[in-house]
């Protein structure tokens, strides 16, 4: 991968400040297929030929390029006021290729899956290899603009209101235009998915009190986005793929305070509310992809977190600081409710992680150059489910928080 941005920053004695700079990106990203079975599993139905535990095999890679330019100016009215606007025009283009080699094991004209799901005894007699397959190329370029507005009234307080938008590069898929080897009348995988559209409202206020020893940030914002770049799962193999549908909103407020009652004494605290729904979406969309009108997003409604700390002193060159935080992350949904390709089936592998609270404490040492921190994560050793992965035939489906996880941590600094 190479990235390299390049940015003119001015220091003009006048109303005026600007940005001006550019941004290029070259990466290429390798993934392999490699679908196996057990020895138990090919044992007990009688299925033998393979080379090993493999019976398919494919090497894949994407490539993907974005070359863009951007600017920003400022222009302060007073020292309490000023306008700041923005563009960024990029152009981006993907594209998925299939290396030759890898194979699909067969006999008799079937593939795997037939034999294992139909419990067929059979010797796999033929390795088909895929040949070398360059994917469409995928291009998108627009501009992305911005406009904030910021008034200063004290130096306690700053206030903003902010508008913008901004896409996202367009995904390839690998298996463009495949038909399923279990089900040939389901769907062909598309070639991808086009840009997505976004728009951003964002308001909020920046405050210090007491002599900077009680801050507060607070922000509420409303964010319109269409032509979604959404994963959907065939319903036969369960292949993934990217696809576009209609629309959603989100709309939500963050909010952030410190205070420092005492010397060397910090607590703080985060919360969020975050409400993101489907609001655009019609029959076929709502076919390939599983989705409903009105299901909420993969995203917590509510999530926070409370965090202390407290330094001391062990003995006249010993500093001590001893911190604990503890999170709270509401429950989301997995994925689309339905199942792509027959919206009217519930998705088998749709569920809804754990809301979780997790806890965790430190204990840090530091004398001169040196320094020693003693660390429990997930205290209390929960294993909520916090990730659902959408696949039917992955093993480990299912994420949970790390176990109860003791350690220690040390540092030199010069």
């Amino acid at each position: 991968m190479v990235v390299q941005e390049t940015r003119l920053v001015s220091s003009l004695d006048g109303p005026f400040q600007f940005v001006i700079g550019s941004y290029y990106l070259n990466r290429r990203r390798d993934v392999d297929y490699l679908y196996r079975s057990s020895p138990q599993f090919l044992a007990a139905r009688g299925l033998t030929g393979l080379p090993d535990q493999y019976y398919q095999k494919q090497y894949t890679y994407s490539t993907s390029e974005e070359l863009a330019g951007f600017g920003e100016l400022t222009y302060r009215f007073s020292p309490k006021l000023w306008l700041t606007g923005g563009m960024r025009y990029g152009s981006i283009s993907a594209q998925g290729f299939t290396k030759a080699g890898g194979y699909l094991a067969t006999a008799g004209g079937f593939n795997y899956f037939t034999y294992a799901l139909l419990r067929i005894p059979v010797n796999f007699n033929t390795f088909t290899p895929y040949t070398a397959v360059a994917g469409v190329k995928a291009t998108g370029s627009k501009p992305s603009w911005k406009a904030s507005l910021t008034y200063k009234p004290s130096q306690a307080l700053t206030t903003y209101a902010t508008f913008a938008t901004g896409f996202r590069a367009p995904i390839v898929n690998a298996f463009a235009g495949r038909a399923s080897l279990v089900n040939p009348s389901d769907i062909i995988i598309p070639n991808g998915a086009s840009s997505d559209d976004l728009k951003s409202y964002e308001i909020g206020a920046k405050a210090r009190f007491l002599g900077g020893r009680v801050t507060f940030n607070a922000a509420a914002y409303l964010i319109d986005w269409t032509n979604i770049q959404a994963q959907a799962n065939r319903v036969s193999d369960s292949v993934q793929f990217a696809t576009n549908i209609g629309g959603a909103r989100s709309q939500g407020f963050e909010v952030e305070m410190g205070i420092i009652p005492a010397k060397d004494v910090f607590i703080g605290f985060n919360a969020a509310y975050n409400d993101s729904k489907i609001t655009k979406l019609s029959a076929t969309e709502a076919a390939i992809s599983g989705a409903v009108l009105g299901h909420r997003l993969s995203a917590p409604r509510l999530q926070g977190a409370l965090y202390t700390s407290y330094a001391f002193d062990l003995g006249h060159d010993i500093k001590a600081n001893l911190a604990a935080n503890v999170q709270y992350v509401g429950s989301y949904n997995s994925s689309f409710p339905n199942t792509p390709g027959a919206p009217t089936v519930r998705l088998s592998t749709y569920g809804k992680t754990d809301e979780y609270v997790n806890t965790n404490l430190t204990l840090g040492l530091k004398r001169g150059p040196i320094s020693a921190q003693v660390y429990v994560e997930n205290v209390f050793d929960d294993h909520s489910v916090v990730y659902i992965h959408p696949e039917a035939f992955l093993v480990s489906r299912f994420g949970t928080l790390r176990p109860r996880t003791v350690g220690i941590r040390l540092g030199y600094g010069l």
